[in-house]
C-alpha cells in the first residue's frame, strides 16, 4: 500500500508541472503580440489645432488715471498799497475779463492825479515862455546880433524847462495809472474761488498782498503720469478719451504736452491733455480716467496668447509647414484681450498651432485641424 501511495504522489506532481509548463508557453506569444514596434508611436502624426493668421483691424490704447486741472488759476493782487474800500464780487461768482472785483480807497490817488496835473500845467507855462524867448534868440544869433554866450544861456534854460515838462507828463501818467491800479479787475473770464481780505483791511504792495483767487475752468488740463515703456507712443496731437467719474461723462481730449524728462524715482513722465469744459460740468481737480490711442492699424497680425511659448527669454510659436511643426521666433507688442500683436516673425496666412504645445517638439509630424 505504501508503494502505491508513493507512485500516486509522483504522478500528481508530474501532472502539475506539465500543466504549469503549458500555461507559461502560451502567455509569452501573447505578450509579444501586444508590444509596439520600435519608432511606431514617434512617427505617428500628432493631432493639433491650428489657426490661420490673417490681417485685421487693431487698436490699442494707453490707460491711465490723472487729475483735471484748470487751464488757468491766479492769485490776484494790486501793485499799489491802500485800504480796501469795497469788494464787488462773492465767492463762487463767475466774472468776465475786465470786470471790477475790488477797490481801494481812491481819495489819495485822486489827489495825486490833481497834483501831477498842476505840476504839468506849471511846466507847460514855463516851457512856453522859454520857447518864445529861444525862437527870438535863434533869429538874433542868425544875424549875429546877440553874443553866443547869451544865446547859450537861454538855450540851457529852454532845455531845462523841456525836461521838466517831460517829467511832469510822466508824473501825470503815473498818477493816473496808480488811480486805475487801485481797482482790481479780472484778468480773464473765470470763477472767484477765494476771497482773502475784508473791507477795511490795509493791503500793502510790497510784499504783494493776495486779495482773491480766480480760476478759469472753461477748459481743463488733465495731468497724467505714464510709465517709461510708453514714452515711444505719447506725443502732442494724439487723440484721447477722458472719463470723469464725478460728472459721469466721457469727452474727447487731445495731448498738448509730453515731458522730455523721465522722473528718476517713479520712472514715469508727465503728459497733459486739454479738455473742453465750456458748460462747466467738470470741476477742477476731478479724478479722471484717460485712454490715449497708442497704435492703430487696419492690417495687423494677431496671435492667440494660448499659442505663445515663453522660455529662457525667448518667445516663439509653432507653425505648420509641410505637415511638420516648425519653431518660429516672434516679437510681440501689446495685447488685446486674449491676443497679442505680432511685430515680427509671422507672415499673413501662417498656420499657428494652438494646442498640445507642452508635448510638441520642432520637426514633429502633425495633423492640423482648424480651430
Amino acid at each position: 500500500m505504501r508503494i502505491c501511495k508513493s507512485i500516486i504522489s509522483w504522478v500528481a506532481i508530474g501532472l502539475m508541472l506539465a500543466i504549469g509548463g503549458c500555461g507559461s508557453s502560451g502567455a509569452a506569444p501573447e505578450s509579444r503580440a501586444r508590444a509596439p514596434e520600435a519608432g511606431e508611436e514617434k512617427n505617428k502624426p500628432r493631432k493639433v489645432s491650428v489657426i490661420k493668421i490673417e490681417p485685421q483691424a487693431f487698436n490699442s490704447v494707453i490707460e491711465a488715471s490723472g487729475t483735471a486741472l484748470p487751464a488757468r488759476e491766479s492769485f490776484l493782487s494790486l501793485t499799489v498799497p491802500g485800504v480796501i474800500r469795497k469788494i464787488l464780487v462773492k465767492r463762487g461768482e463767475r466774472v468776465k475779463k475786465g470786470q471790477a472785483l475790488l477797490g481801494l480807497d481812491r481819495s489819495g490817488f485822486a489827489l495825486g492825479v490833481e497834483q501831477a496835473q498842476a505840476a504839468l500845467d506849471a511846466a507847460q507855462v514855463g516851457f512856453g515862455s522859454l520857447e518864445t524867448q529861444k525862437k527870438r534868440f535863434d533869429r538874433l544869433l542868425a544875424v549875429k546880433a546877440v553874443p553866443r554866450a547869451n544865446y547859450d544861456k537861454v538855450k540851457a534854460q529852454y532845455d531845462g524847462t523841456a525836461a521838466t515838462l517831460a517829467m511832469a507828463e510822466v508824473g501825470l501818467k503815473m498818477a493816473r495809472k496808480a488811480l486805475a491800479d487801485s481797482e482790481l479787475r479780472a484778468p480773464y473770464d473765470g470763477v472767484i474761488t477765494m476771497l482773502l481780505k475784508q473791507v477795511g483791511e490795509y493791503a500793502p504792495a510790497m510784499p504783494p498782498t493776495m486779495l482773491m483767487k480766480i480760476v478759469d475752468n472753461s477748459s481743463l488740463d488733465v495731468q497724467v503720469f505714464l510709465p517709461e515703456v510708453e514714452a515711444a507712443y505719447a506725443h502732442p496731437g494724439q487723440e484721447a478719451e477722458v472719463h470723469v467719474d464725478s460728472a459721469d461723462l466721457t469727452r474727447r481730449a487731445r495731448v498738448v504736452f509730453v515731458s522730455a524728462r523721465i522722473e528718476p524715482g517713479s520712472q514715469t513722465f508727465e503728459v497733459r491733455l486739454t479738455l473742453d469744459n465750456q458748460d462747466g460740468k467738470i470741476k477742477a481737480g476731478a479724478f479722471s480716467r484717460v485712454r490715449i490711442n497708442r497704435r492703430q492699424s487696419d492690417s495687423a497680425l494677431l496671435v492667440p496668447l494660448r499659442a505663445v511659448v515663453r522660455k529662457d527669454d525667448q518667445i516663439w510659436v509653432y507653425t505648420v509647414q509641410e505637415g511638420k511643426a516648425v519653431k518660429t521666433t516672434v516679437e510681440l507688442g501689446e495685447t488685446s484681450g486674449d491676443r497679442a500683436l505680432v511685430l515680427r516673425g509671422l507672415a499673413p496666412g501662417a498656420e499657428v498651432v494652438t494646442s498640445s504645445l507642452d508635448r510638441l517638439q520642432p520637426g514633429d509630424a502633425v495633423l492640423a485641424e482648424k480651430s
